[in-house]
């Protein structure tokens, strides 16, 4: 076995970031749609469209948290602290709201997912579950 690392570049991490989660949102939209009432689809093509512009809320979400914590580490002072805390809370809260409307705007009756507590659920389990696939990733290289 070869001891070669291999690394890869920022496109192609952020390709198999989005790849991997519009997948993910995929199964787990689908799941919600057949076992609960939190989220209905008319259709799986509706859902796998549905599953893209969720992964790409989410990227963006999670890149416009990721500014802020960069921009903010490097100020000092407890004032900091607090604002990056509230900042990143809001970015995280506020986005699901975001997420409810864009899939209203976009998909109309076609896909309604029940509210902030359903997009919360669905957005809570594709990211526990890609952080588990990925903690899986890393572990099996």
């Amino acid at each position: 076995m070869s001891s070669k690392k291999i690394y890869f570049t920022k496109r192609q991490l952020t390709f198999q970031e989005l790849f991997i989660g519009t997948l993910l949102y995929a199964v787990v939209l689908g799941f919600f749609n057949d076992y609960t009432s939190l989220v209905y689809a008319k259709s799986f093509s509706t859902v796998f469209f549905a599953a893209i512009v969720l992964e790409i809320l989410t990227y963006l979400a999670f890149q416009l948290k990721s500014m802020l914590v960069a921009w903010l580490r490097e100020k000092n002072g407890a004032g900091y602290k607090a604002l990056l805390f509230f900042s990143v809370w809001c970015i995280m809260f506020l986005s699901k709201f975001v997420f409810v409307w864009a899939l209203d705007a976009i998909f109309g009756e076609y896909i309604h997912i029940n509210g902030f507590f359903g997009i919360l659920s669905v957005v809570v389990c594709v990211t526990v579950i890609h952080r588990l696939a990925y903690y899986v990733f890393k572990r099996l290289g």
